[in-house]
């Protein structure tokens, strides 16, 4: 809810930008003088950004001067006194002094229009509470009054404060304190309630409001013998106790704040039996969040026509990195969830302190959209939640279809068309490899180990694992499909890391390793290979299914377990 002052500030603040922001920022109206009043003065100040040339601005109200030609520059103040001499002895520099009048002891309005008559300021100056009064230190003993700040509200009598400056002299034995011509040196401005509710005529108005935790509610009575009584021992079922002890008739304010959600009531204990009874209902705020958590699977969705659902929507993805960071620069991999749902990730040149590892489990929050038919989440932000978690068992699949797009998947029996098409030349290429009746197109960046090795020739017929892709550059996005193996070991000889005839369930633990690698099988292998990604034998093990790889490098391993003919792969990473 907004406040009473809302439409005065407004105006205030259209006022003061129209006419570069042209405030009064401290008066002296009742110096320590005996029987005369010759140090008088009122400061002006410059708040915007640009010069203003005075000439012809007038005071309309409170005293009489109409401005030669004269030009404030921002940031600049200007002092005017009742008595130019008078106040160059007192406080030693130059100011305009005022054609007629003085300022009133007992408050007035000041006012100073332009050179068109259209009001500029208007200050309602008055010297009680809250305005600061004499027991202050004001009026008659030696303090100026400062506005606590520039574009605060100069009508809020709140936002007056004597001034803390001393001056280190004194007029008929007062200690002058203030800041002519310099800026103010009191403490900031008490921020303004967020609900403003007048008493008057035995009423609250508003009498009930809604509110949430942690605004203020200002009571402002403005006539009538009232106070606030919203304690626990009145009303027990309010949350938390609040008041402003015993009913006065004086123009009086009370501030508070509500931390506690809940329903309130309370009274004026005088006039409560007639009905000046009024509730607070305090409301937890609601959090929109910018970037909601929803799933992959939820966000990879399409139309018919291949575009998104989701696309363009704001939210946070979880899930495990596979591969390696397609983008230096920046970032591109893709994360999986454990139902083998997958999408993009990509920023153009930010990284945000993350560093790409297979295995990671990630937080990423951004904007899903669309690449030639490629769903991807253009991250603003990523956060690593763990390292080193299991991957899915990749999909066997026959055919690339939009539901695999950005999963682990499978090929099977492939055999590489055009072997010249493996150049190992440009940003990547793109090799065809056949089943016998289609064709697929495999993409080998050139950020993975692949792109600088030489063919896998060693079989005929391939299986191929890797993470689905599209590039489809127009409408439908039905084409354009290619299978991006991760790693070199994802070609695998026919009846190799694909031939699950020896163990079905064949599992190695943990994975990723360190220093031990167990492997669980129901089969009794009769040897044990370890090849490294580029297809090197490192070590062969009998009479064990443990393997030493602590001294191994970093790097994504081959386990290949043998029993006669039969043989079965697993893929490893050692940290």
């Amino acid at each position: 809810m907004k406040n009473i002052f809302t439409s005065v500030s407004v105006w205030l603040l259209c006022s003061v930008m129209c006419y570069g922001q042209l405030v009064i920022t401290e008066l002296s109206y009742n110096p320590p003088e005996a029987n005369t009043d010759s140090l008088e003065y009122l400061e002006i100040y410059n708040a915007g950004d640009s010069p203003l040339n005075l000439k012809k601005y007038r005071f309309s109200q409170g005293i009489e001067f109409t401005f030669p030609d004269t030009t404030i520059n921002a940031g600049q103040y200007i002092t005017l006194s009742v008595k130019a001499a008078s106040f160059l002895t007192a406080y030693g520099f130059q100011t305009m002094q005022w054609t007629t009048g003085a300022l009133n002891n007992g408050g007035e309005v000041i006012a100073l229009v332009d050179s068109l008559g259209a009001p500029v300021i208007s200050v309602d100056l008055k010297d009680v509470a809250p305005w600061p009064t004499a027991l202050d230190g004001t009026d008659g003993n030696g303090k100026s009054i400062e506005i606590c700040n520039p574009l605060a509200d100069p009508n809020n009598g709140g936002n007056w404060k004597v001034s803390v400056n001393d001056l280190g002299f004194q007029i008929n034995g007062k200690q002058v304190f203030g800041t002519p011509g310099a800026e103010n040196t009191i403490p900031a401005c008490a921020q303004e309630p967020d609900v403003i509710v007048e008493l008057s005529s035995n009423t609250f108005n508003p009498q009930h409001i809604t509110i949430e935790t942690g605004q203020t509610v200002r009571w402002i009575n403005t006539g009538g013998h009232h106070n606030i009584n919203g304690k626990q021992s009145s009303f027990p079922s309010n949350p938390e106790s609040f008041d402003n002890g015993p009913a006065s008739d004086l123009f009086w304010t009370f501030d508070f704040t509500f931390n506690t959600q809940g329903f309130y009531d309370y009274k004026c204990d005088i006039h409560g039996a007639q009905g000046m009874t009024g509730t607070v209902t305090v409301n937890d705020p609601v959090v929109t969040e910018v970037y909601p958590l929803r799933s992959i699977q939820d966000m990879t969705t399409t139309k018919l026509d291949g575009v998104l659902d989701s696309l363009n929507v704001n939210c946070t993805l979880t899930g495990i990195v596979y591969g390696v960071n397609l983008r230096p620069g920046g970032l591109q991999f893709t994360i999986i969830d454990n139902q083998n749902n997958g999408i993009g990730v990509f920023n153009n040149s930010g990284n945000y302190d993350y560093t790409v590892n297979e295995g990671d489990e990630v937080e990423v929050k951004g904007q899903v959209t669309q690449f030639n038919g490629f769903a991807q989440i253009v991250v603003t932000a990523v956060r690593k939640l763990s390292e080193g978690n299991s991957l899915v068992t990749p999909a066997n699949i026959s055919a690339f279809e939009e539901n695999d797009e950005s999963s682990l998947v499978t090929m099977s029996n492939l055999s590489f068309v055009d072997p010249s098409e493996w150049t190992g030349m440009g940003a990547g290429f793109n090799v065809t490899m056949t089943n016998g009746t289609d064709n697929f197109t495999i993409r080998i960046d050139n950020d993975i180990d692949a792109y600088s090795a030489p063919i896998p020739n060693s079989s005929p017929v391939w299986s191929v694992t890797g993470l689905l892709g599209q590039f489809d550059s127009s409408l439908p996005y039905t084409e354009g499909y290619q299978l991006l193996p991760r790693y070199l070991v994802d070609f695998s000889p026919a009846g190799g890391a694909e031939d699950e005839s020896l163990d079905n369930d064949l599992q190695v633990t943990p994975n990723p390793v360190t220093n031990i690698l167990t492997i669980v099988t129901d089969s009794n292998p009769e040897l044990i290979l370890v090849y490294d990604g580029k297809g090197n034998l490192k070590q062969k093990i009998t009479g064990s299914l443990e393997i030493d790889m602590s001294s191994f490098a970093s790097g994504f391993y081959v386990i290949k377990l043998v029993a006669g003919q039969k043989s079965n792969t697993i893929k490893v990473m050692k940290l």
